[in-house]
């Protein structure tokens, strides 16, 4: 059975006064969020995103030489890469201790598998951050999704609308008093990655093809591509280095148009003549 949070109300009205706070003055009240989590924290720290086949890292932030860094593992489904993204927000924003460390953020603290209570603050952060409750209201009178009446496919629905995790969708249900404690325990029970039964069964079921299930394999190391090309541009390093530094996101100088030419039948024709010329 998964873990309940205990936050006490008084902590759960705190997180709810940053969130609110924090969504004005980022100009982003009224909205859902979803991938725009990421601009926001390249806005805030330098993003190092790469794919390391561990469904259970997700993410980490630490702060070396008075500089904030920021990874995210995108191996991992995207909905969880998006919701890791908004946690670390929290620890950026309200959290400065956990930024001397560089503790890697794994699975079971997303899903509040945790008794580390500043841990379960940045999950509950994430949360109303990506999934707003007045948004969340209108989108369930938007589907005709009724109280006390909510079934599995109904919180499936919703996942693809925030591009979050199933389990977040469940706890900001009850989080906005639409289900009981008694439901919460028993949706929270229903298996989220057995491909065959429980979320991802309702997934094929509901012919839902959106990109949150993606694993996307990107990799993005912020400023690399453009201080590679003004060292290489600057005469600092060499085509082969520049080639081993686009190489760690699977590109190469050809990409920025800037290999080396190879030389056409016409350029070696125009050589020939000019070597015709001279004798």
């Amino acid at each position: 059975m998964a873990t309940i949070p205990q936050l006490s109300v008084t902590e759960i009205r705190d997180i709810e006064t940053k969130v609110l706070a924090k969504l004005g003055s980022i100009r982003k009240s009224g909205r859902i969020i979803r991938e725009e989590v990421l601009s926001i924290l390249e806005e805030e720290a330098t993003l190092l995103k790469y794919p390391i086949e561990d469904d259970e890292l997700c993410a980490f932030v630490c702060k070396k030489q008075d500089k904030l860094f920021v990874y995210i593992n995108t191996h991992i489904p995207k909905e969880k890469q998006i919701f890791a993204a908004a946690h670390e927000l929290y620890h950026i924003w309200f959290d400065q201790d956990r930024l001397n460390q560089s503790e890697m953020l794994k699975s079971n603290t997303l899903e509040n598998e945790t008794e580390d209570i500043n841990e379960l603050r940045a999950n509950l952060f994430a949360a109303m951050f990506l999934v707003p409750k007045e948004i969340l209201i209108n989108q369930l009178e938007s589907l005709g999704i009724e109280k006390h009446r909510l079934k599995i496919e109904d919180i499936v629905k919703l996942m693809p609308i925030f591009l979050v995790p199933y389990k977040t969708v469940v706890r900001r249900l009850h989080e906005i008093d639409y289900i009981s404690d008694r439901q919460l325990k028993e949706f929270l029970a229903v298996p989220d990655r057995d491909p065959n039964k429980g979320v991802l069964l309702y997934r094929k079921i509901l012919q839902l093809n959106d990109s949150s299930q993606e694993r996307t394999q990107e990799m993005f190391f912020e400023g690399l591509v453009e201080n590679s090309i003004k060292l290489f541009e600057n005469g600092q390093i060499d085509e082969k280095k520049l080639s081993y530094l686009l190489s760690l996101i699977h590109k190469s100088p050809s990409d920025f148009g800037l290999t080396s030419q190879e030389f056409t039948d016409e350029d070696w024709e125009a050589i020939m003549e000019d070597y015709d010329g001279d004798d």
